[in-house]
């Protein structure tokens, strides 16, 4: 049986594969949502509401930072009217303050603010919010803290779980995307054109599901937007000391042959290791910009002759600050330096296919974690309506808790198994072993020794002490 203080400190399976179906409805909806309308003022008020409603929390809420460093409530959701709102109330303390007694890039978890532990400053912190217990997950952008998000129990203390407080920076995450096509989208008015293709790119990795095929219809796009020869998309694998290539696009006109024959001649997958400049870009999550005339000789000769390229943008590919990939692009004409709307934009196609990889992970794992449902919970397999079948899943799931033997009797193929599994399963010893036994297989004479086991010469030929399935 699972201990109950590891039980206390894990998430159900269902509350689990919850969590991963939310972040994933979310993060679809930034995906098809936001680069349409750019209107992140409502999608932040949609979200503080799902998130609420998700985590049974009384109240949920954004809370941003003002020009002059105070923090301020933006948006809110409340479970009931009864619960004391904190919408636009401006907090007595400036994030500068706060930083002084917690580290605000990071998830603040306090189960009960008023504990006598508390750091004053914290706890009134907490107060001024109107909370009882409270959970904090910062929005994070280049370590640039935009916001914050708030849940909130304002009469009762709750335990967070490790899983509730990294789905809430999965989210927090894809908020920082939000805030990040929002500033390219504000500041940059004058691109309208660049804006526009980086929405069609948007809406071409919403089309399709396969990762290969997105990837494939986003660098053909991303080509003619930002005037490259060519573009590649590498993925790191489980070890992250292998790149692979995901995809290769080369614009119409764009001389290849080398780079394909280089491809050709290497495979398709490279130890990142022995590239530095790489692992540089992986580790620290920076774009490169690179220019010939910054190279030395060699290299220049390598990257000019070998790669066809005269300058390139290689950003990373990232999932909650991340890196998990490298998207590069390639010019094989000389060029002015690279603006910063252009590396930007770069940037926001890097972000928008870790997004759409991420999603592609998050379908694999929902897929994992419904087959472990499926096989914990075995009513779904036993089929039938009758009556007398209901009837023997109804006694199965009233036996299954309790400490009594249960012989299941009938005849061969009516699902004796089945049912034994269902009981099993769902009687809290889940953990514990789990032994099938076909005893009709078993010789008369040798049962007694299969089930109890024997001692080193009880009998002709038992050389040896041997433990029976009972033991």
């Amino acid at each position: 049986m699972q201990p109950a203080a590891e039980a206390q400190n894990s998430l159900s399976l269902e509350r689990k594969l919850k969590l991963h179906e939310a972040r994933e409805s979310i993060i679809g909806r930034l995906a098809s949502n936001l680069p349409t309308s750019i209107n992140l003022d409502s999608f932040l008020q949609v979200i503080v509401a799902e998130l609420g409603q998700m985590m049974e929390v009384d109240r949920c809420d954004i809370i941003k930072l003002t020009p002059d460093g105070e923090l301020s409530v933006s948006h809110e959701w409340r479970a009931s009217d009864n619960v004391p709102s904190s919408v636009e109330m401006r907090i007595p303390m400036d994030v500068e303050t706060l930083s002084q007694h917690l580290d605000v890039r990071k998830p603040i978890k306090l189960d009960d603010t008023s504990a006598p532990d508390l750091d004053h400053k914290i706890r009134f912190f907490a107060k001024s919010l109107g909370t009882r217990s409270l959970l904090v997950v910062p929005v994070v952008l280049d370590d640039e803290v935009l916001g914050l998000i708030g849940l909130h129990h304002t009469r009762t203390t709750r335990h967070w779980f490790d899983e509730e407080v990294a789905f809430l920076v999965s989210i927090a995450t894809q908020l920082a995307i939000g805030y990040q096509y929002t500033r390219i989208y504000t500041d940059k008015k004058r691109e309208a054109e660049t804006t526009n293709a980086l929405l069609e790119i948007a809406n071409a990795l919403n089309a399709r599901s396969d990762f290969g095929e997105v990837t494939s219809a986003v660098l053909e796009r991303a080509l003619s937007l930002v005037g490259a020869d060519y573009s590649a998309l590498g993925v790191l694998d489980a070890d992250e000391n292998r790149i692979s290539l995901a995809a290769f696009k080369a614009a119409p006109h764009a001389v290849t042959d080398n780079v394909r024959g280089l491809i050709e001649a290497h495979g398709q997958s490279l130890d990142v290791t022995e590239y530095p400049a790489a692992v540089d870009i992986l580790s620290q999550g920076k774009t490169m910009k690179l220019h010939e005339s910054d190279l030395p000789l060699p290299l220049r000769i390598m990257f000019n002759a070998t790669l066809g390229g005269r300058a390139a943008l290689i950003a990373p590919v990232r999932i909650a600050g991340h890196a998990f990939g490298l998207l590069g692009f390639v010019w094989s004409e000389p060029r002015d330096r690279f603006k910063d709307h252009e590396v930007a934009l770069c940037e926001g196609i890097a972000d928008q296919i870790g997004t759409a990889l991420e999603r592609d992970h998050l379908s694999a794992e929902i897929m994992r974690l419904k087959s472990a449902l499926h096989e914990r919970y075995g009513e779904d397999r036993i089929i039938g309506q009758a009556v007398a079948i209901r009837r023997a899943i109804e006694l199965a799931l009233n036996v299954a808790d309790t400490q009594t033997s249960v012989l299941i009797q009938g005849e061969s193929g009516t699902g004796k198994e089945l049912v034994a599994n269902l009981i099993h399963f769902n009687s809290g010893r889940e953990d514990q072993p789990y032994i099938k036994l076909n005893c009709g297989a078993i010789p008369e004479t040798l049962l007694e020794s299969e089930l109890f086991g024997h001692e080193k010469g009880a009998f002709t030929d038992a050389r040896a002490r041997r433990s029976g399935r009972f033991e």
